[in-house]
């Protein structure tokens, strides 16, 4: 009996380190991304982007495992990057509808000389 409480302490503290861990993983990544974002050229967005998607599933595997606390903290993260992620997609359209009204326009002062 006192073995298996041994064994039943050892993998509980495991999966906390391995929480916590990944907790600080995606905290770091999530600085990374709130405060460089803006600098981020489409190749970077397309790494932060796979990098996101490999997270979230990590998360996925791991969340049954985490705290309340660790949970909300991630979540509160998410929200973030989130909101960055949909900023970002909605400029990029942006620029293209903008880059079309320019081509249309111009192609009708074309046809109407």
């Amino acid at each position: 009996m006192k073995t298996l409480l041994t064994l039943a302490m050892l993998i509980s503290t495991t999966f906390g380190i391995k929480t916590s861990y990944f907790v600080l993983k995606y905290e770091n990544f999530a600085d990374h991304v709130i405060e460089k974002h803006e600098t981020f050229d489409k190749d970077q967005w397309t790494k932060v982007l796979t990098k996101y998607n490999d997270l979230r599933s990590e998360y996925k595997e791991l969340s049954d495992d985490m705290s309340k606390e660790e949970k909300q903290k991630i979540d509160n993260l998410n929200y973030k990057i989130n909101a960055i992620i949909i900023r970002n997609k909605a400029s990029i359209a942006f620029d293209e509808v903008e880059g079309l009204i320019n081509e249309v326009t111009g192609t009708l002062k074309e046809l109407f000389k």
